[in-house]
């Protein structure tokens, strides 16, 4: 994981100020939650950072690397839309486990990733359910 800070992030729709100046730090490894009313742009400073939307004003940094005008194949993130998608096939752990088979990771390190991250969602136990 890194390390992700924003310096006064701004993004506009037209008249609409989206993000208006958001600066913050998630540390390595930090659980951390956007909590906001509908409509206040937290979908909209999320996808600032996953590089869906450039930003009219400031800094993203991975760690220490400038990473604003980065484009979002290279960044090395992933999102949950609000929509999202599981695969109803599949079950909890192959839906964690999807996008590190995708990029090809070895069995061993997404078996130690996906257990790492049901623990850290106490989801343990529950990697066989179906999600419907």
């Amino acid at each position: 994981m890194v390390r992700i800070r924003t310096e006064n992030l701004t993004k506009r729709f037209g008249n609409v100020i989206a993000v208006d100046r958001a600066t913050l730090e998630i540390k390595d490894g930090e659980f951390f939650t956007l909590l906001g009313p509908s409509g206040c742009g937290k979908t909209t400073f999320l996808r600032c950072i996953a590089g869906l939307e450039l930003p009219d004003e400031g800094r993203i940094y991975f760690d220490d690397e400038d990473v604003t005008e980065v484009p979002p194949h290279k960044r090395d993130t992933g999102m949950v839309f609000q929509n999202y998608a599981l695969w109803p096939h599949m079950n909890v752990f192959d839906n964690i486990a999807y996008g590190l088979k995708i990029k090809g990771y070895k069995k061993e390190e997404i078996m130690r990733r996906v257990k790492e991250v049901l623990k850290l969602v106490k989801l343990e136990g529950l990697e066989n359910r179906t999600p419907h």
